[in-house]
């Protein structure tokens, strides 16, 4: 006989049988849980995500270019412009934010600066207008800032095209382009390609 009753008796292996289940039972219960809140995040819709920044006034003398946020595009209009090392890779935001508020294809502003400067690479001195918008002959239309022309084209490609049903690029090369109908179309053939190279 053991003086010291140190044979374990059932009683104690059903309670270390017990303790180690229910510790083993709240581990597996807590990582169930830590999984789910890991997962369980509010999916917002693709035109809702980061949407965080501040809308364009409506006048564009009123414009800051105090743009806190947008979303993947504005990157892609980084790298895009980068690509051709152009100074308009800084006002991808301001691409981005002027495209939603006008509802333009966020891709139209930058491929028609494209096709017109080389990216902002030739411009007309000191008018800020890479866009090509509003010069005919001896006329210019110069704008204050880069953020100034990206709005204003911005709004005129709005209002006085797609509002008129003149939505793709060979539909808007016929009023703000119209040369270029006699080159066959190259102006929205160039256009178009730098479109399919934001996608």
């Amino acid at each position: 006989m053991d003086p010291f009753n140190r044979t374990p008796n059932r009683t104690s292996f059903w309670f270390v049988g017990a303790w180690f289940g229910s510790a083993l039972t709240s581990i597996v219960f807590a990582s169930l849980f830590l999984v789910y809140i890991s997962t369980e995040k509010q999916v917002l819709p693709p035109t809702q995500n980061f949407k965080l920044y501040a809308a364009l006034p409506e006048k564009a003398s009123e414009v800051s270019g105090e743009i806190i946020i947008a979303d993947g595009r504005s990157k892609m209009v980084e790298d895009f412009f980068e690509r051709y090392h152009s100074i308009l890779a800084n006002y991808s935001q301001n691409f981005i934010a002027v495209a939603d508020q006008y509802k333009l294809d966020w891709r139209l502003l930058p491929s028609i600066a494209m096709q017109e400067s080389n990216g902002a690479k030739k411009v007309i001195g000191s008018s800020f207008n890479p866009f090509g918008y509003g010069i005919y002959g001896g006329l210019v239309i110069k704008f204050a800032s880069w953020e100034e022309a990206i709005e204003r084209v911005g709004r005129a490609l709005r209002e006085d095209y797609l509002d008129k049903g003149l939505t793709t690029p060979s539909q808007i090369m016929t009023k703000y382009t119209p040369p270029s109908l006699e080159k066959g179309g190259s102006w929205a053939i160039g256009v178009s390609s730098f479109m399919e190279g934001l996608r």
